[in-house]
């Protein structure tokens, strides 16, 4: 896999599994249709992830506090900041309607142990069917091969 450092979100997301930014893969704008359609998430646009183009960012991502806070530290993601986990971090891993933000913390202990590189190549086999399709968060099965997912859909993870 190539340093696909765009993918690391400063909060602990993983934004290669986040359904704007699959919609804008081959096949994925039926999965974002799906999603919108079972309530996974609102129609409000494609990501190519929170450390890409602004002109090419989800909204929310583009005005993310985190995010923002994160540059200004000068840090490449919230677990290697002296506060962490800080209050927003916390708050933003406890929303109740974004189910995909509760591995956040957990997502940013594991990348203070290993490189970023490295979790990127683990959250990418993660996020890939053995199809070799890449899924996200919310599909409950693979939109190539039909196989049951392990994803936030139904509370699969």
């Amino acid at each position: 896999m190539d340093n696909q450092l765009e993918l690391l979100g400063y909060c602990g997301l993983y934004c290669g599994a986040c359904t704007r930014y699959n919609a804008l893969l081959p096949g994925g704008m039926q999965v974002l249709e799906d999603a919108i359609t079972k309530g996974y998430i609102r129609r409000e646009g494609n990501c190519t992830g929170c450390r890409g183009k602004s002109e090419s960012m989800y909204y929310h991502c583009y005005i993310c506090e985190i995010k923002k806070c994160a540059i200004s530290q000068e840090t490449e993601h919230c677990g290697l900041c002296a506060s962490f986990p800080c209050e927003r971090i916390i708050e933003f891993q406890n929303q109740g309607y974004s189910i995909h933000h509760k591995e956040v913390i957990e997502n940013l202990n594991e990348l203070k142990d290993k490189d970023s590189k490295k979790w990127l190549e683990d959250q990418q086999k993660k996020w890939t069917c053995t199809c070799g399709k890449h899924f996200s968060w919310y599909e409950d099965s693979c939109s190539n091969c039909g196989n049951k997912l392990e994803t936030y859909a139904k509370g699969n993870i």
